[in-house]
């Protein structure tokens, strides 16, 4: 930012006050804390900013809004950290030392004759000194877009509603590519586990199969009992030692009921969970009572926990192939942050009913809103141009009239204006100036040591020959009245030497006019009596050749008539006081 054009703390100050008035139209927090109103020295550059804020002011509100609602809770976020379940064998030591940093997210081992030492549960690869990392670890290529899918979708809705209003960006953006890579992470979470239907179906029965292979069980153990009593069958003890039986269950009647039981119920489980029945054949012991055989549900589950690990490494291996370079997605939403400090601008215009200004040689705005003043009154002001050529004023008038407020309002128009950013006024013409002076008012008594440091700030704005803009608050306040009126008068002298802009507000104007030329505007701003509230009555538009008078006598007034009207007269000596002084003063006006 060219903060290099204002050259005073106080304009600095307003600066990052005017910055923060924008700032909370923006929506992510990322450009939110990086905005600042960056000021142009160049009009092409001011032109071309005026050109993208009116391209996406056109954008119908309905779509800003959507896009404004895709900004919220908007940000690229880092990938955590990640370990996957697998064994990655490599064939010799110069291998290993290449692949030595998978480490920290798999294991990783030298081949041996029976590649023992690696956990059978684990997903193993066996990789060649040459091969792709995608083909290893495509977790490495996809967790940073996983961690994002919600971004990368909000991106991709961006930049199609942007499509729709055929509204070109800085990026080429191929919204087909971004349609497939969020389809691709759809099925990705953070921890880059697969969620496809297939392994989440997959996935939900290994954590369930033992408590459903257990409550088939006891089904079968029951309709057992029940076909037995059906079928009036009584088993003969006497017949099973004479048969040399030593379960029930080798009574071939029994055993048909047990064998259609455990076959209907692995039918069920079959069909519930579209498994192959090959494997849990095995599952149920065919004896009375019916009993589970751990070592092959035990077996089923290593074989589907395997059959999902190998499904997920084949997702990911093709996920990392199809997606882009993350660098790119961190270069969206860079653009993307940018669009919402436009966009910001734009709600911030339309909002306030913001004109873009005019750049010209003249300082000139109508209809004018101080920014920090809520329910502030319209002024219009000029300096220079066709109908008052002259670019150096005087500005005099009441107290809490609305001259500071006048010289903050200036400064408002031009840090908006030569950021290239909508002015909150009817009408505005503004000069692109290379240094932007301001010095609020001082109060208290400045010390000798600080009464030349302030003459030296000065003296430094007046030997510059750049195109500048000096607004300057009651200086008189630095020194004693006399001296301060022939100090104003010199500076005003010498501003007209050169093509400056400038406003300084005084109380000293018919002293400072004994010395200064016509080539200075005096301007007022004046206050004609107290309303039934006692409250100023001011005409905060200021007029132009005419001297404002700054009616201290309506202040002292008013504490009298308030004092007056108080029941309880606690401080009657205080209002005598106002009194006299009021008294005073009417007889000297």
């Amino acid at each position: 930012m060219k903060m290099s054009i204002l050259k005073t703390s106080d304009a600095r100050a307003v600066h990052k006050e005017v910055s923060e008035i924008i700032r909370r139209y923006i929506i992510t927090k990322k450009a939110r804390e990086n905005f600042s109103l960056n000021l142009l020295g160049d009009a092409k550059d001011i032109l071309a900013m005026h050109e993208k804020i009116l391209k996406y002011s056109r954008i119908d509100n309905a779509v800003i809004d959507k896009i404004r609602e895709n900004l919220n809770s908007f940000e690229l976020k880092k990938a955590g950290d990640f370990f996957v379940n697998r064994t990655v064998i490599v064939p010799d030591d110069e291998a290993y030392e290449r692949y030595i940093w998978i480490k920290k997210y798999c294991d990783l081992m030298v081949s041996n004759n029976n590649n023992e030492g690696f956990d059978e549960k684990q997903h193993l690869i066996i990789a060649n000194s040459d091969t792709p990392v995608e083909e290893i670890l495509p977790e490495f290529f996809i967790i940073n877009f996983a961690a994002n899918k919600e971004t990368i979708k909000k991106i991709y809705d961006i930049y199609s509603l942007l499509w729709d209003c055929n509204i070109e960006t800085n990026t080429n953006v191929d919204t087909e590519k971004l349609k497939e890579i969020s389809d691709i992470i759809a099925y990705i979470n953070k921890k880059c586990e697969i969620n496809t239907e297939e392994i989440s179906r997959k996935k939900a029965l290994i954590k369930n199969f033992k408590y459903i292979i257990e409550q088939h069980k006891e089904k079968i153990n029951s309709e057992i009992l029940k076909d037995v009593e059906k079928r009036g069958m009584k088993i003969d003890v006497k017949e099973l030692l004479m048969k040399n039986l030593q379960s029930i269950s080798q009574i071939p009647e029994v055993s048909q009921i047990i064998n259609a039981s455990v076959e209907n119920h692995i039918a069920e489980i079959v069909n519930d969970f579209n498994i192959s029945k090959a494997k849990i054949v095995s599952v149920f012991e065919k004896d009375y009572p019916v009993q589970t055989d751990e070592n092959e549900i035990n077996k089923f589950l290593d074989e589907t926990n395997r059959e999902i690990l190998e499904t997920e490494y084949e997702y990911k291996v093709k996920a990392a192939k199809k997606l882009i370079k993350f660098e790119f997605i961190e270069c969206l939403c860079e653009n993307i942050y940018s669009l919402d400090e436009i966009l910001g601008i734009v709600k911030f215009m339309k909002d306030n009913n913001a004109v873009m200004p005019k750049i010209s040689n003249t300082l000139l705005f109508k209809g004018a809103k101080n920014l920090l003043i809520s329910n502030s009154v319209d002024v219009s002001y000029s300096l220079g141009g066709d109908l008052e050529r002259r670019k150096i004023a005087m500005l005099t008038g009441a107290n809490s009239g609305g001259k500071t407020t006048l010289l903050k309002t200036i400064l408002h128009i031009q840090i908006l204006a030569q950021s290239g950013i909508p002015v909150c006024a009817e009408y505005c013409e503004f000069p692109v100036v290379n240094e932007i002076y301001f010095l609020s008012k001082h109060t208290g008594t400045l010390s000798a040591g600080a009464f030349e440091s302030t003459l030296k700030a000065i003296a430094k704005i007046l030997i510059s020959g750049n195109k500048k803009i000096v607004l300057m608050d009651e200086l008189e306040a630095i020194t004693e009245p006399g001296a301060a009126a022939k100090m104003i008068s010199a500076i005003f002298e010498i501003l007209t030497e050169n093509d400056n802009f400038a406003v300084i507000v005084t109380h000293l104007s018919d002293e400072i006019l004994k010395y200064v030329s016509k080539d200075v505007r005096v301007d007022g701003i004046e206050a004609t009596g107290l309303d039934e509230n006692l409250n100023l009555i001011v005409d905060r538009q200021p007029k132009f050749n005419k001297i404002g008078k700054s009616t201290p006598e309506l202040i002292v007034e008013r504490l009298y008539r308030l004092n007056a009207a108080d029941d309880k007269r606690t401080e009657k000596a205080e209002g005598e006081i106002y009194k006299r002084i009021f008294e005073k003063m009417k007889k000297q006006v």
